[in-house]
């Protein structure tokens, strides 16, 4: 058996704080196996990670990467986090020369070059639960290792992520939600998204009862009254949501939570089921505010269909927020203008918009970044790239943006605005989304 030390290298803490819930996750999972686990969390250490590193005296260090970039094109600079876990490991092999290994999503979009950037010895990517175990034993057999990226074997869907009830009072402390998540993997196809080609393009769910089962515990041992359920999409088309929702109210678990949503594949009742169970702000991945661009996203639905679903959530008074892209595939100066007005229909639902799209690699974007000469083959996207349209001017579209939110406090741009209204807002001593606030109704 073998000492791992885990690391959480995020300390990103916009919109809130996030609970590094990948970290507990492979730390349960070598618990199961009998190893000797200790997390270490970057945002809120303990002490210092040399310090940690002596005492603990670990076989193996793994590092979970959670994002490359905040995805903002106007401060995608600030915010890389690849020279922050390059400098993690070479602090660690100058106390002790060990094996690292690095996963989570953000090393997982880039893994073979994010690898030899940090100049880590392994990766795991996708879902580790399984592949981490094939990798410890291989380390400790002590043979050569012939392929230093492991892809992900699956989960293990009966296995309950290690929270450490002291890490998590800090973060719930500092305004932080506890993710849960409920299934893995995503159906749809988004064209900017690399996520189901790292987790599935399916989704893959845990039992229902288990799901409950796991809330009623952080309610009673860890003393969690909210959560955000950290699906790439919670309102799926099998109706796996609603049964989830109606095991919730049958087992009269009274839970806060909030998801991210289709505006598709949902009804007023489906909405009214999900606040009955808890829900209490929803999160849109509306992506675009006109049909052209929206189907140059590859989205699945309409915009009538987002401005529904925003009249639904206005008649239960569920506060609704919408993240926005504008500059991306067949954007023109007429879909700006088309957007910016349709936003305007969006009366009481929060808007967050972002300007150009970050391309990753295994999307329908980045092969036509490629047909249209936009990147090579050669091009690194650790460090970020955004697609815009040859059709518009970068600042005159940021401008036109800027022009028809002034005044707005529901209307967000740029993002580093919201940066700063949510420390404020953090200030007051306001806890959790923060951007609910906003809303009245």
């Amino acid at each position: 058996m073998a000492k791992i030390l885990l690391i959480s290298a995020n300390t990103y803490v916009y919109p809130y704080p996030v609970y590094p819930i990948g970290m507990a996750a492979i730390s349960a999972a070598l618990k199961k196996n009998n190893h000797t686990v200790l997390q270490y969390d970057c945002l809120f250490p303990n002490k210092s990670l040399r310090e940690t590193i002596a005492e603990f005296n670990p076989n193996i260090v793994g590092i979970s990467v959670r994002n490359i970039d905040n995805e903002d094109y106007l401060a995608a600079d600030n915010h890389w986090s690849c020279d922050v876990v390059k400098n993690l490991i070479r602090e660690i092999k100058s106390v002790n020369n060990i094996p690292v290994f690095l996963g989570g999503a953000g090393f997982s979009v880039v893994a073979e070059k994010f690898l030899d950037y940090a100049n880590a010895d392994f990766g795991i990517v996708g879902a580790g639960e399984k592949s981490v175990q094939v990798l410890v034993s291989n380390i400790l057999s002590g043979e050569n290792i012939k392929e230093n990226i492991f892809s992900s074997q699956g989960f293990d869907s009966a296995l309950e992520p290690d929270i450490d009830k002291n890490l998590l009072q800090k973060y719930m402390r500092s305004g932080g939600l506890l993710g849960v998540l409920t299934k893995r993997g995503c159906a749809y196809k988004c064209g900017y998204c690399s996520y189901p080609s790292i987790d599935g393009r399916k989704f893959a769910a845990f039992e229902v009862k288990t799901i409950v089962g796991y809330i009623k515990k952080l309610q009673q041992e860890m003393g969690v009254n909210e959560i955000f359920f950290t699906d790439s999409v919670f309102n799926d088309s099998c109706g796996y949501a609603c049964d989830l929702c109606r095991e919730i109210i049958s087992q009269n678990v009274k839970i806060k939570f909030a998801a991210y949503f289709n505006p598709a594949n949902v009804s007023f009742e489906d909405l009214k089921l999900f606040k009955e169970a808890g829900l209490f702000a929803v999160e849109l991945g509306t992506d675009a505010a006109c049909d052209t661009t929206l189907n140059a996203l590859k989205k699945t639905f309409k915009f009538d269909d987002v401005l529904k679903f925003q009249s639904m959530c206005d008649d239960l008074r569920l506060p609704c927020s919408h993240f926005i892209i504008f500059g991306g595939p067949d954007e023109t100066y007429g879909t700006i203008q088309e957007s910016l007005d349709n936003i305007k229909k969006i009366n009481n639902g929060v808007v967050m918009v972002f300007s150009g799209v970050r391309v990753h690699y295994n999307t329908e974007i980045y092969n036509r970044a490629l047909k249209e000469g936009k990147l090579t083959k050669d091009t690194n996207l650790l460090k970020p790239y955004y697609y815009f349209s040859d059709k518009i001017n970068i600042s005159k579209m940021n401008d036109m943006i800027l022009q028809s939110f002034k005044g707005n406090r529901k209307r967000i741009f740029p993002p580093e605005k919201g940066e700063e209204m949510m420390r404020t807002l953090r200030g007051f001593g306001y806890k959790g989304l923060l951007w609910d606030t906003l809303i009245k109704f």
